[in-house]
């Protein structure tokens, strides 16, 4: 069998975000996000929410800036579009092998910067032929005279189940025939808020049927997850009540991804794909709870 192009460049662009429109709240992304055979996994700018960006880091609201982009909800008005949109910049990206780290700046509508960002990302080889494995990882601290970064949601705010914000993955706008598993049970309203060690998706997209298992780093947070109307996923930073961080307890952010070439049908045979990520430690057993 031939050993698989693991080239990061063959299997993510990041893009730095620059062009984006500022209701958009400008940042880096990765898109697209391939599997092995070429399937695109990641969505920019789609129809239904022009705001999304790929595979990014985006908060709805981060010490009151939007940097998350499209409205802000509103405890009096409820989603109401704002002249509150932040932008991050990327301040030098190095690519080492498979490894590649940067520094993100996240400054608000009125120039001042609010927060440094080291966020990096690592592509590795994965035993279960048609697959490869992803590792995300942020740490942010606040900048300057800032004393704390505060993260908030729209749940936070009062929409109820609207606690999205961190790491997001926007997926294609095609995807279709939609299973989602973790150790929550079965299903996207299973997954939605839940702490599982662990979340897979598998989808046809672009016609091809695809899967991505994803986890996350200790202490897990709960999980946002969308299927109707789009497909899109990430740990919830801000769920039910905002973050703080501060210099001495920087905000850290992680997510682990196995991007596999074909469905899954089982939550085993998830687990199986996730279990052989060189970041991650033996997962939770599925019929387990969180």
């Amino acid at each position: 069998m031939p050993t698989p192009d693991l080239a990061p460049a063959r299997l993510l662009t990041l893009v730095p975000g620059s062009g984006v429109a500022p209701a958009s709240a400008p940042r880096p992304y990765f898109h697209p996000v391939r599997s092995l055979s070429g399937t695109v996994l990641t969505d920019v700018a789609p129809a239904d929410h022009i705001h999304h960006l790929g595979l990014s880091v985006a908060f709805p609201d981060l010490n009151g800036t939007n940097f998350w982009g499209g409205s802000t909800y509103t405890q009096d008005r409820g989603p109401v579009v704002l002249p509150n949109h932040g932008n991050q910049a990327l301040d030098g990206w190095t690519e080492e092998g498979a490894r590649s780290t940067g520094t993100v700046l996240w400054t608000s509508r009125h120039g001042t910067l609010l927060a440094e960002e080291r966020r990096s990302v690592e592509v590795s080889a994965h035993p279960v032929p048609g697959s490869w494995s992803l590792s995300l990882t942020s740490v942010m601290v606040p900048a300057g005279n800032v004393a704390a970064l505060e993260v908030s949601s729209s749940a936070v705010k009062g929409r109820s189940g609207a606690g999205y914000g961190g790491i997001f993955w926007r997926f294609p706008s095609d995807s279709s025939a939609i299973r989602v598993f973790s150790a929550a049970g079965a299903g996207a309203d299973a997954a939605h808020g839940s702490r599982s060690p662990w979340l897979a998706i598998s989808t046809v997209t672009g016609g091809a049927p695809v899967t991505v298992v994803l986890s996350q780093d200790a202490p897990v947070r709960p999980w946002f997850i969308r299927s109707e109307g789009y497909l899109g996923v990430g740990p919830a930073v801000a769920w039910s009540e905002k973050a703080v961080a501060d210099a001495a307890h920087p905000l850290v952010q992680s997510l682990h991804a196995v991007i596999h070439d074909a469905a899954v049908e089982s939550p085993d045979q998830a687990l199986h794909l996730l279990e052989h990520h060189p970041a991650i430690r033996t997962p939770s057993h599925p019929d387990r709870t969180s």
